[in-house]
C-alpha cells in the first residue's frame, strides 16, 4: 500500500488560505519546513523525516523550528 499522501496536502492547503487571508497578495514565502511522523512495521516502528526549502540556512531552519517548539509549549514562567 502507498503512503497516503492526502495528510501533507490538507495541512499544506489549510496554511495556504490561513497565509492568503492575513497577507493577501502582499507576500512572499521565505523559507518552508515540512516534518512529518511515520509509524510503519505494523505499528511498532516509527520515524521522522524533514525538509526545508533548499535556499533555508541552517540558522534559519533552526529559527523556525525553534519558534514553531516555544509556539507549542507552555508559556514562559514570569
Amino acid at each position: 500500500m502507498a503512503i497516503d499522501q492526502a495528510q501533507v496536502g490538507a495541512v499544506a492547503a489549510l496554511l495556504m488560505d490561513e497565509l492568503e487571508e492575513t497577507y493577501g497578495d502582499d507576500a512572499m514565502i521565505e523559507n518552508v519546513a515540512l516534518i512529518v511522523a511515520v509509524r510503519h512495521g505494523g505499528g511498532a516502528q516509527s520515524g521522522v523525516h524533514f525538509r526545508f526549502t533548499e535556499q533555508t540556512s541552517p540558522h534559519a531552519a533552526i529559527g523556525l523550528l525553534e519558534f514553531a517548539s516555544r509556539a507549542l509549549g507552555p508559556p514562559p514562567l514570569s
